[in-house]
Protein backbone atom coordinates (compact mmCIF):
# COMPACT_ATOMS: atom_id res chain seq x y z
CA UNK A 1 0.00 0.00 0.00
CA UNK A 2 1.44 3.36 -1.00
CA UNK A 3 1.98 5.94 1.71
CA UNK A 4 0.71 9.47 1.21
CA UNK A 5 3.29 10.99 3.55
CA UNK A 6 7.00 10.43 4.00
CA UNK A 7 7.44 8.78 7.37
CA UNK A 8 9.76 10.64 9.71
CA UNK A 9 11.86 8.64 12.20
CA UNK A 10 13.63 10.35 15.09
CA UNK A 11 16.98 8.82 16.05
CA UNK A 12 17.19 9.78 19.72
CA UNK A 13 19.89 7.27 20.65
CA UNK A 14 23.56 8.16 20.52
CA UNK A 15 25.34 5.08 19.29
CA UNK A 16 28.22 5.49 16.84
CA UNK A 17 26.56 6.32 13.53
CA UNK A 18 29.23 4.47 11.53
CA UNK A 19 28.54 1.29 13.51
CA UNK A 20 24.76 1.37 13.16
CA UNK A 21 24.75 2.82 9.64
CA UNK A 22 24.34 -0.49 7.77
CA UNK A 23 21.37 -1.43 9.99
CA UNK A 24 19.63 1.82 9.06
CA UNK A 25 20.01 1.42 5.28
CA UNK A 26 16.69 -0.44 4.77
CA UNK A 27 14.92 2.16 6.91
CA UNK A 28 16.27 5.05 4.82
CA UNK A 29 14.45 3.64 1.78
CA UNK A 30 11.13 3.99 3.59
CA UNK A 31 11.52 7.02 5.82
CA UNK A 32 13.32 10.25 6.49
CA UNK A 33 15.64 9.80 9.47
CA UNK A 34 15.98 12.81 11.75
CA UNK A 35 19.24 12.49 13.69
CA UNK A 36 18.92 14.02 17.17
CA UNK A 37 22.25 12.73 18.47
CA UNK A 38 23.39 14.87 21.40
CA UNK A 39 25.92 12.37 22.75
CA UNK A 40 23.67 11.88 25.79
CA UNK A 41 20.07 11.19 26.72
CA UNK A 42 17.68 13.95 25.75
CA UNK A 43 15.88 15.83 28.50
CA UNK A 44 12.11 15.92 28.83
CA UNK A 45 11.99 19.39 27.30
CA UNK A 46 14.26 18.38 24.41
CA UNK A 47 12.30 15.25 23.51
CA UNK A 48 8.99 17.16 23.69
CA UNK A 49 10.31 19.59 21.10
CA UNK A 50 11.87 16.90 18.92
CA UNK A 51 8.80 14.62 18.57
CA UNK A 52 6.62 17.19 16.83
CA UNK A 53 5.81 15.79 13.37
CA UNK A 54 7.60 12.49 14.09
CA UNK A 55 6.01 9.12 13.27
CA UNK A 56 8.51 6.80 14.97
CA UNK A 57 11.29 7.12 17.54
CA UNK A 58 14.37 4.94 17.98
CA UNK A 59 14.79 5.67 21.66
CA UNK A 60 17.56 5.52 24.23
CA UNK A 61 16.90 6.26 27.94
CA UNK A 62 15.23 9.66 27.59
CA UNK A 63 11.85 9.96 29.35
CA UNK A 64 8.60 9.26 27.52
CA UNK A 65 5.90 10.60 29.80
CA UNK A 66 2.29 11.51 29.07
CA UNK A 67 3.52 15.04 28.43
CA UNK A 68 5.74 13.78 25.59
CA UNK A 69 2.91 11.85 23.97
CA UNK A 70 0.68 14.92 24.17
CA UNK A 71 3.31 16.75 22.10
CA UNK A 72 3.51 13.94 19.52
CA UNK A 73 0.31 14.05 17.49
CA UNK A 74 1.74 11.91 14.66
CA UNK A 75 3.68 9.39 16.73
CA UNK A 76 2.93 5.71 16.03
CA UNK A 77 5.76 3.79 17.73
CA UNK A 78 8.60 4.14 20.23
CA UNK A 79 11.28 1.47 19.67
CA UNK A 80 13.75 1.24 22.55
CA UNK A 81 17.34 0.24 21.78
CA UNK A 82 17.53 -1.55 25.16
CA UNK A 83 15.65 -4.18 27.15
CA UNK A 84 13.77 -2.05 29.69
CA UNK A 85 10.57 0.02 29.55
CA UNK A 86 11.02 1.92 32.80
CA UNK A 87 11.52 5.36 31.19
CA UNK A 88 8.28 4.98 29.20
CA UNK A 89 4.79 5.58 30.58
CA UNK A 90 3.19 2.48 29.04
CA UNK A 91 -0.32 3.41 30.14
CA UNK A 92 0.00 6.82 28.50
CA UNK A 93 1.37 5.22 25.32
CA UNK A 94 -1.59 2.83 25.31
CA UNK A 95 -4.04 5.69 25.81
CA UNK A 96 -2.58 7.48 22.79
CA UNK A 97 -2.50 4.31 20.65
CA UNK A 98 1.30 4.28 20.46
CA UNK A 99 3.12 0.96 20.12
CA UNK A 100 6.18 0.44 22.35
CA UNK A 101 8.87 -2.11 21.51
CA UNK A 102 12.28 -3.06 22.88
CA UNK A 103 15.46 -4.90 21.85
CA UNK A 104 15.50 -8.31 23.57
CA UNK A 105 18.76 -9.26 21.83
CA UNK A 106 20.65 -7.33 24.49
CA UNK A 107 19.74 -9.98 27.06
CA UNK A 108 22.74 -12.13 26.13
CA UNK A 109 25.04 -9.12 26.02
CA UNK A 110 23.94 -8.04 29.50
CA UNK A 111 24.44 -11.53 30.90
CA UNK A 112 27.90 -11.72 29.35
CA UNK A 113 28.96 -8.38 30.82
CA UNK A 114 27.64 -9.46 34.23
CA UNK A 115 29.81 -12.57 34.17
CA UNK A 116 32.76 -10.52 32.92
CA UNK A 117 32.38 -8.02 35.75
CA UNK A 118 32.05 -10.81 38.31
CA UNK A 119 35.25 -12.51 37.17
CA UNK A 120 37.15 -9.23 36.89
CA UNK A 121 35.99 -8.04 40.31
CA UNK A 122 36.64 -11.20 42.30
CA UNK A 123 39.88 -12.13 40.52
CA UNK A 124 41.07 -8.49 40.85
CA UNK A 125 41.89 -8.27 37.17
CA UNK A 126 41.74 -4.46 37.01
CA UNK A 127 43.92 -4.18 40.13
CA UNK A 128 46.40 -6.64 38.63
CA UNK A 129 46.54 -4.66 35.41
CA UNK A 130 47.28 -1.44 37.33
CA UNK A 131 49.89 -3.23 39.45
CA UNK A 132 51.86 -4.60 36.54
CA UNK A 133 51.91 -1.18 34.88
CA UNK A 134 53.46 0.17 38.12
CA UNK A 135 56.11 -2.57 38.13
CA UNK A 136 54.52 -4.30 41.14
CA UNK A 137 54.91 -7.78 39.66
CA UNK A 138 55.95 -9.42 42.92
CA UNK A 139 53.21 -7.91 45.11
CA UNK A 140 51.17 -11.07 44.76
CA UNK A 141 49.74 -10.99 48.30
CA UNK A 142 47.67 -7.93 47.40
CA UNK A 143 46.17 -9.80 44.48
CA UNK A 144 45.35 -13.03 46.31
CA UNK A 145 41.65 -13.77 45.88
CA UNK A 146 39.12 -16.61 45.91
CA UNK A 147 38.24 -18.59 42.80
CA UNK A 148 34.69 -18.57 41.51
CA UNK A 149 34.41 -22.34 41.18
CA UNK A 150 32.49 -23.59 44.20
CA UNK A 151 31.24 -20.12 45.20
CA UNK A 152 27.52 -19.47 45.61
CA UNK A 153 25.90 -16.94 43.29
CA UNK A 154 22.60 -15.44 44.42
CA UNK A 155 20.52 -13.97 41.61
CA UNK A 156 17.90 -11.41 42.68
CA UNK A 157 15.42 -11.18 39.82
CA UNK A 158 15.24 -14.42 37.86
CA UNK A 159 13.87 -13.16 34.57
CA UNK A 160 15.47 -13.53 31.16
CA UNK A 161 18.80 -11.92 32.05
CA UNK A 162 18.99 -13.62 35.45
CA UNK A 163 18.47 -17.00 33.84
CA UNK A 164 21.17 -16.33 31.23
CA UNK A 165 23.59 -15.32 34.00
CA UNK A 166 22.73 -18.49 35.91
CA UNK A 167 23.48 -20.73 32.92
CA UNK A 168 26.88 -19.12 32.44
CA UNK A 169 27.74 -19.28 36.15
CA UNK A 170 26.77 -22.95 36.28
CA UNK A 171 29.35 -23.66 33.59
CA UNK A 172 32.00 -22.24 35.94
CA UNK A 173 30.99 -24.62 38.72
CA UNK A 174 29.12 -22.11 40.86
CA UNK A 175 26.17 -23.02 43.09
CA UNK A 176 23.04 -21.05 42.16
CA UNK A 177 20.37 -19.50 44.38
CA UNK A 178 17.46 -17.53 42.93
CA UNK A 179 14.88 -15.11 44.28
CA UNK A 180 12.01 -13.37 42.52
CA UNK A 181 8.73 -11.82 43.60
CA UNK A 182 6.91 -14.11 41.14
CA UNK A 183 6.99 -17.90 40.81
CA UNK A 184 10.17 -18.90 38.95
CA UNK A 185 10.36 -22.51 40.15
CA UNK A 186 10.11 -24.01 36.66
CA UNK A 187 12.74 -21.77 35.06
CA UNK A 188 15.06 -22.22 38.05
CA UNK A 189 14.70 -25.98 37.81
CA UNK A 190 15.59 -25.92 34.12
CA UNK A 191 18.73 -23.88 34.75
CA UNK A 192 19.80 -25.72 37.88
CA UNK A 193 19.15 -23.02 40.50
CA UNK A 194 17.48 -23.35 43.88
CA UNK A 195 14.69 -20.89 44.65
CA UNK A 196 14.99 -19.50 48.17
CA UNK A 197 13.66 -16.63 50.27
CA UNK A 198 15.47 -13.32 49.88
CA UNK A 199 16.99 -13.39 53.38
CA UNK A 200 18.33 -16.90 52.78
CA UNK A 201 19.84 -15.88 49.48
CA UNK A 202 21.56 -12.85 50.99
CA UNK A 203 22.92 -14.82 53.96
CA UNK A 204 24.27 -17.74 51.91
CA UNK A 205 25.59 -16.12 48.71
CA UNK A 206 29.24 -15.26 48.11
CA UNK A 207 28.11 -13.08 45.20
CA UNK A 208 24.77 -11.31 44.80
CA UNK A 209 23.80 -10.19 41.29
CA UNK A 210 20.78 -7.93 40.76
CA UNK A 211 18.52 -8.32 37.72
CA UNK A 212 15.30 -6.63 38.83
CA UNK A 213 13.14 -4.40 36.70
CA UNK A 214 12.88 -0.80 37.85
CA UNK A 215 9.35 -0.33 39.18
CA UNK A 216 7.88 1.74 42.04
CA UNK A 217 8.19 -1.41 44.18
CA UNK A 218 11.88 -2.00 43.40
CA UNK A 219 13.04 1.63 43.58
CA UNK A 220 15.57 1.83 46.43
CA UNK A 221 15.18 -1.91 46.99
CA UNK A 222 18.75 -2.47 48.21
CA UNK A 223 19.40 -0.46 51.36
CA UNK A 224 21.48 -0.90 54.52
CA UNK A 225 18.88 -3.34 55.80
CA UNK A 226 19.57 -5.78 52.96
CA UNK A 227 23.32 -5.15 52.80
CA UNK A 228 23.53 -6.05 56.49
CA UNK A 229 21.84 -9.37 55.72
CA UNK A 230 24.46 -10.25 53.11
CA UNK A 231 27.23 -12.67 53.95
CA UNK A 232 30.19 -10.73 55.37
CA UNK A 233 32.90 -10.37 52.75
CA UNK A 234 30.58 -11.10 49.83
CA UNK A 235 30.41 -9.25 46.51
CA UNK A 236 27.60 -7.20 44.95
CA UNK A 237 26.80 -6.75 41.23
CA UNK A 238 24.22 -4.53 39.57
CA UNK A 239 23.70 -4.50 35.81
CA UNK A 240 19.94 -3.80 35.92
CA UNK A 241 19.01 -0.25 36.96
CA UNK A 242 20.81 2.16 39.27
CA UNK A 243 17.64 3.35 40.97
CA UNK A 244 17.21 -0.09 42.54
CA UNK A 245 20.17 0.52 44.86
CA UNK A 246 20.61 3.18 47.52
CA UNK A 247 24.16 4.19 46.59
CA UNK A 248 24.95 5.85 49.91
CA UNK A 249 24.08 2.63 51.72
CA UNK A 250 26.17 0.60 49.29
CA UNK A 251 29.15 2.91 49.83
CA UNK A 252 28.78 2.49 53.59
CA UNK A 253 28.71 -1.31 53.24
CA UNK A 254 31.93 -1.14 51.22
CA UNK A 255 33.66 1.32 53.57
CA UNK A 256 32.84 -0.81 56.62
CA UNK A 257 34.03 -3.91 54.71
CA UNK A 258 30.68 -5.57 55.08
CA UNK A 259 31.18 -6.22 51.39
CA UNK A 260 34.50 -7.15 49.79
CA UNK A 261 33.63 -5.40 46.56
CA UNK A 262 31.04 -4.28 44.05
CA UNK A 263 30.74 -4.10 40.28
CA UNK A 264 28.25 -1.64 38.78
CA UNK A 265 27.16 -0.86 35.25
CA UNK A 266 24.29 1.39 36.37
CA UNK A 267 23.99 4.25 38.85
CA UNK A 268 21.44 6.38 40.66
CA UNK A 269 22.57 9.36 38.60
CA UNK A 270 23.95 8.99 35.10
CA UNK A 271 26.47 10.22 34.12
CA UNK A 272 28.11 9.68 37.50
CA UNK A 273 29.09 12.80 39.43
CA UNK A 274 32.89 13.26 39.47
CA UNK A 275 32.86 13.45 43.29
CA UNK A 276 31.00 10.13 43.71
CA UNK A 277 33.00 8.13 46.33
CA UNK A 278 32.61 4.97 44.23
CA UNK A 279 35.11 6.42 41.74
CA UNK A 280 37.96 6.32 44.26
CA UNK A 281 37.35 2.87 45.76
CA UNK A 282 39.79 0.11 44.76
CA UNK A 283 37.23 -2.53 45.68
CA UNK A 284 34.76 -1.28 43.08
CA UNK A 285 34.64 -2.00 39.34
CA UNK A 286 32.61 0.40 37.19
CA UNK A 287 31.36 0.53 33.61
CA UNK A 288 29.24 3.33 32.07
CA UNK A 289 25.89 1.55 31.43
CA UNK A 290 27.21 -0.44 28.49
CA UNK A 291 25.78 -3.90 29.21
CA UNK A 292 23.72 -3.99 26.03
CA UNK A 293 26.12 -2.03 23.81
CA UNK A 294 27.52 -4.56 21.37
CA UNK A 295 27.83 -4.14 17.63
Amino acid sequence: MALNVKLRVLMANYYDRDVIGPCLSPLRELAEIIDANLGRNMTLEEICQAVNGIHAVIAADEPYSRQVFECAQDLLIVARDGAGYDKIDLQAATDFGIVVTRAPVVIDATANLTIGLMIALIRKIAMADRAIRKNEWTNRAALLCPDLTGMTLGIVGFGQVGQKVAARALAMGMKLLAYDCVDVADSARRVGAEVVALDDLLGQSDVVSVHLRHTPETRGFFTTELFNKMKKGSYFLNTSRGEIVNEADLIEALETERLSGAALDVFQKEPVDPDNPLLTMDSVLLTPHIAGDTT
